[in-house]
């Protein structure tokens, strides 16, 4: 099969029958393999398909020189934008290799992947303990202060002032045996601090003999951590519901409201609230207070600083420090004496 390739006009404005100049939005179009010619009318339309005329080839050197330039700016604009999207092309995958290196790079081939490890029991590990004790590590680096103004650091006297130390009454799971804080001190009148920057969360001023006497609730971390200071003799009339507090603040002091059977101390507590949905429960802070730095007042207690120079303190439920051994002497034997009359060394 032959294609014919029709010969290009000397002038495209004009039209192929009778030359005259011809409006490039003239219907009067006839497309023929790769020519495109333009009539001036529909007569000359006719003309030219009954065969009476036909239009006179040119080389196509004669194509208008303003035509050229188009077509050559055109293809330049073409080449211009492909070379751009190839290059900005090549520019992300350079990125995406330096962000993101293949995994192979880390495991060289000689040496094959370990195993995963084997999956761990359904009860090995509780979730809600493996969070709280995240959240005590935590706690243990950030900037905190024991409640309870130094030199001297005050812990839990007794295993009956420490957390989850029986107590009567229905009381929080997590409390053990019903104790959900720590007893600390034992001056009537003492100033008791904010152990952290926060909003004063509560504020309970009047009788509560069942429910610990006087007490402020302090709130942190945007109301998913809380420190609660129970048995107060006194709060400060700006400790208000919403104000702000920082670490170090004097916010009462420690007195015996809502004491029954002991003498008056600070009932110190923590406890935490992921989200507003979310069961409150108490953590132990004992092993917090035991680090934390305290507060050394000035000769007029009306400020003070940090101090981290104290040592810290010993847990009561810390296991008792058990005393070395002392050494055995080693026995030599003499081979001039039987051994009748070696006499065996003393159990230490």
């Amino acid at each position: 099969m032959t294609v014919a390739i029709a010969p290009i006009l000397a002038n495209p404005l004009a039209c192929p029958v009778c030359q005259a100049r011809v409006d490039v939005k003239s219907p009067h179009v006839v497309v023929a393999g790769t020519a495109v010619r333009v009539y001036c009318s529909a007569d000359c339309l006719r003309m030219r398909d009954a065969g009476s005329i036909e239009p006179t080839p040119v080389a196509l050197t004669t194509e208008p020189a303003t035509r050229r330039a188009w077509w050559w700016l055109a293809g330049g604009i073409v080449v211009g934008t492909t070379c751009l999207a190839i290059a900005y092309g090549d520019l992300d995958e350079e990125e995406e290799r330096i962000e993101v290196p293949p995994i192979a790079a880390f495991f060289p081939p000689s040496d094959p992947p370990s195993p995963p490890p084997p999956p761990l029991a359904a009860d090995a590990v509780d979730p809600q303990d493996a969070a709280d004790q995240a959240l005590l590590a935590e706690l243990a680096q950030d900037a905190w202060l024991h409640p309870l103004a130094g030199p001297a650091r005050r812990m839990p006297a007794n295993h009956n002032g420490a957390f989850g130390a029986s107590r009567p009454g229905e009381r929080p799971p997590e409390c053990v045996s019903g104790h959900c804080g720590v007893d600390l001190g034992n001056v009537w009148g003492e100033p008791v601090h904010a152990a952290h920057g926060g909003v004063v969360d509560f504020v309970h001023r009047g009788p509560n003999e069942e429910r610990g006497g006087i007490f402020v609730k302090i709130s942190h971390r945007g109301g998913k951590l809380f420190t609660w200071y129970f048995h107060l003799a006194a709060v400060p009339r700006w400790i208000q519901p919403g104000t702000k507090v920082t670490a170090g603040q004097m916010i009462g002091l420690l007195g015996d409201t809502g004491i029954k059977h002991s003498a008056p101390h600070l009932h110190f507590a923590i406890s935490v609230r992921p989200s507003t949905r979310a069961t409150e429960r108490y953590l132990d802070p004992e092993p917090l207070i035991a680090i934390w730095p305290l507060w050394i007042p000035n000769e007029n207690r009306q400020s003070g600083r940090p101090s981290v120079a104290e040592e810290p303190g010993l847990p009561v439920r810390a296991p008792a420090r058990r005393k070395p051994k002392p050494a055995v002497p080693d026995v030599v034997a003499d081979p001039a004496t039987t051994p009748a009359a070696i006499e065996p060394a003393a159990a230490p």
